[in-house]
């Protein structure tokens, strides 16, 4: 009961603060999370890569005043197949420079990849429609330009927030008709349904801060705005192959999201593939060296390449 107490004090004292400095908001949800926020930006993937797999690095301005790199492969191709990356960082946060993305890019590269990866509007000055905007708009860049890029075929990832966008993306677009990419997507501990950062399977503030940040406000009030914005409910038999990782230890986003959205693309007949790791926490793939972590990235790479 104690413990109850506590946590929802800290939520009020958290939304006042919120509410009264933006700033000061974030750095003391930064503080709370600090473990999930170290694992984030400093950690690496369980793979020893050579130093030479990664070529070129281009950065260009997809949109006014937002960058992308794209990352080449050393060896030389006529054409690569593209993963646009998606950083997390609870739609509030996150960086695509952030060692722990590096290490994707170079994994990616290493097995024949380009990864293009872009910077985003963040949910505390914006709205989470501007977010999926710049997705959209760095999409058209990369369509706009797939012959001086040497794009073979386009492919979406993200991680946590991230893994959020390029799902919620690829099922609305395949759902409205404007599919605008031509590969697979890939999402990696994503909040698939909102509501599920709400539930009692997640003990992480920083996730109700940073989804009630993005969406404006709480799902008592803006519950229409919570399924709307949920990848889930834009699940359509016209999605492409997605692939879902998710860990079973993870309180922050929890792992029933990735089970629910993987049973509705089923359901939907969509070709879809789900690996949970029983040990996994948020952000697992950049702490765990096991042999089930090394095996869930490498079926990652496989499915991007089928």
């Amino acid at each position: 009961m104690v413990k109850l107490i506590i946590k929802f004090g800290l939520i009020i004292i958290s939304f006042v603060v919120l509410f009264s400095n933006a700033l000061l908001g974030l750095l003391f949800f930064f503080l709370l999370s600090l473990p999930v926020v170290r694992n984030a930006v400093l950690g690496r993937l369980p793979i020893k890569l050579k130093k030479s797999v990664t070529g070129n690095v281009y950065t260009y301005e997809y949109k006014n005043g937002l960058k992308m790199d794209i990352y080449y492969p050393s060896v030389k191709r006529k054409s690569y197949p593209f993963v646009l990356f998606a950083h997390g960082g609870g739609w509030i946060s996150g960086y695509r420079r952030q060692p722990n993305n590096v290490s994707w890019y170079r994994f990616l590269n290493a097995n024949g990849f380009a990864v293009a990866t872009f910077d985003y509007r963040y949910g505390y000055f914006h709205y989470i429609e501007d977010i999926l905007e710049d997705l959209k708009s760095a999409v058209s860049f990369l369509n706009e330009n797939r012959e001086h890029l040497l794009i073979k075929n386009l492919n979406l990832m993200g991680l946590s927030a991230g893994g959020h966008l390029v799902l919620y993306h690829a099922m609305r677009s395949s759902k409205e008709g404007k599919k605008d990419f031509d590969g697979h997507v890939v999402a990696w501990y994503a909040p698939c349904d909102l509501l599920d950062l709400w539930s009692m399977e997640t003990s992480s503030l920083f996730a109700r801060f940073s989804v009630a940040t993005t969406l404006k406000g709480f799902p008592v009030r803006k519950k229409e705005d919570y399924v709307f914005y949920s990848p889930v409910a834009w699940v359509n038999p016209k999605a492409p192959p997605t692939m879902l990782v998710h860990g079973m230890k993870d309180d922050v986003v929890p792992y029933i999201s990735s089970v629910k959205m993987y049973k509705k693309l089923r359901e939907n007949g969509v070709e879809a593939k789900l690996r949970l790791h029983p040990e996994g926490k948020h952000g697992f793939e950049f702490v765990l060296k096991d042999p089930l972590t090394v095996k869930i990235l490498y079926e990652t790479v496989s499915f991007l390449k089928r």
